[in-house]
């Protein structure tokens, strides 16, 4: 080989190096538009559901079910069951906190609904919560989390609650409860990501006891909590719903509309979760809760 071939053929091989180079450059490029792209559909998403879809929204027919199950099999069975048995329900935004949300409207109702008809047993639930409510922020902290960075959401919790005692100046109503829930950017979100704390604390401390609830994707608790628990718009599972419930001192029931086999006999799967379900007293508050794949509803 000669000196004009080396070199020729060490410029060829620059000339190698900078093709990849400006190649990969550009895929570079490509795959930082497509992110561009993607989070610009997921805004767009996001954006049509907020316009579309109320955070809660108002009561519904139950039978509005059986309609959007027109096309017949398992759901519109289940359906037509779930019309038989309830009147109403409320639809909840579908954007990954609906189970939390739909959780805390159900029982701020319940609660309201029954102090408002003068029942004492709703009078000292709603004690209860509040008490539980001021209490939690030292059970979080006990936790690991900073005070500091979560007291304004804290602090909604409790004043929601407050809010649904009353004061000599300001009454509670349903209606006025429905507008501060479905308020954009306000308590219900505040009130919502502050729920998912309470549940990952106390996920954390029975760590031992909830381990053997997660899939085989996780394997300690901590790592659980700050991915599936702590984020916003992050999907509820069995073991939030089952924490929540205890945590709060609530019982839940959940019926199933989830396209599985249908018995007319025996309804739809259905589940509790909270104090009835570990053989305790029944909770100061029940709530009922439908799910479809991916998505929590109201139930009455």
């Amino acid at each position: 080989m000669t000196a004009d071939d080396s070199q020729e053929n060490g410029g060829g091989g620059g000339a190698a190096t900078e093709t990849a180079t400006a190649a990969n450059g550009g895929q570079d490029d490509s795959q930082e538009v497509l992110r561009h792209q993607t989070d610009a559909q997921i805004k767009a998403i996001e954006s049509e559901i907020r316009e579309n879809q109320a955070l809660t929204s108002v009561p519904l027919p139950v039978v509005h079910l059986v309609d959007l199950y027109a096309e017949g099999g398992a759901f519109q069975q289940g359906a037509q069951y779930l019309a038989s048995k309830y009147t109403t329900m409320r639809k909840v935004r579908g954007d990954g906190n609906c189970y939390y949300r739909a959780f805390l409207y159900s029982v701020c109702e319940k609660v309201l609904r029954g102090v408002l008809t003068g029942d004492d047993g709703a009078k000292k639930e709603l004690e209860r919560l509040t008490t539980f409510a001021k209490g939690s922020m030292d059970k979080v902290e006990a936790q690991g989390y900073d005070r500091s960075a979560i007291e304004m959401f804290h602090e909604e919790l409790v004043d929601l609650f407050v809010y649904m005692a009353g004061t000599e100046t300001q009454s509670a109503s349903l209606d006025g409860l429905h507008e501060l829930l479905t308020e954009e950017n306000a308590t219900s979100e505040y009130c919502t990501w502050y729920l998912r704390v309470v549940t990952a604390a106390y996920l954390k401390a029975d760590a031992d006891r909830f381990v053997h609830f997660l899939d085989g994707d996780y394997f300690d608790i901590g790592t659980f909590c700050s991915r599936e628990v702590e984020p916003m718009n992050k999907e509820c599972g069995m073991v939030q719903v089952l924490a929540l419930a205890e945590a709060m001192g609530v019982d839940v029931t959940i019926e199933y509309l989830d396209g599985r086999e249908f018995h007319k006999d025996g309804g739809l799967a259905r589940h509790e979760f909270g104090p009835r379900s570990m053989g305790q007293e029944d909770a100061g508050t029940s709530i009922t809760l439908l799910y479809r794949p991916g998505h929590y509803d109201i139930l009455y």
